[in-house]
């Protein structure tokens, strides 16, 4: 079931949208190597929805990717979700984040703060683990209280 933003207004004027009725990703984290919140749970702001229990993808800055892994165990089929970028990431930057089940890559997007966000739908065929790596490859870093990154509505179904 792919999640999908609801059109109600939240209180800051952005477009809410639920929490997946799925298990949602950041339940899964086992691991990361970055030392921000990547893979927990974040209110994010993507393309102007806001997204209650989103993921966050904390960005390498220093040219070595933040990765955060999710045990799955063989219990899901797809893993669903809106990738983006959140408003205080700083102008200029440009991210690639890919998202690999057991090893394999199946999504690479490159990303800077005014592009839209992207749907995700990654069949997990009972993958044991995913993996979320994230890299800025253009621009500065700067520090931040959040991630840059986010997955909104990100559910494992």
């Amino acid at each position: 079931m792919e999640a999908r933003a609801s059109a109600a207004p939240s209180s800051t004027g952005a477009a809410a949208a639920p929490t997946p009725a799925a298990t949602p990703l950041y339940s899964r984290l086992t691991s990361s190597s970055a030392t921000g919140d990547t893979g927990q749970a974040l209110t994010a702001t993507l393309g102007g929805t806001t997204y209650p229990g989103a993921t966050g993808v904390w960005i390498g800055c220093e040219g070595t990717a933040a990765t955060a892994v999710y045990r799955l165990g063989g219990e899901f089929a797809r893993l669903t979700g809106v990738l983006g970028l959140q408003p205080h990431t700083p102008a200029g930057l440009r991210v690639r984040i890919s998202v690999i089940v057991d090893g394999d890559t199946k999504r690479v997007a490159t990303l800077t703060r005014d592009d839209p966000p992207q749907n995700l739908v990654i069949p997990l065929d009972g993958a044991r683990s995913v993996t979320v790596a994230a890299l800025a490859i253009a621009g500065e870093c700067a520090l931040a209280a959040a991630p840059y990154g986010a997955i909104g509505a990100a559910g494992l179904s």
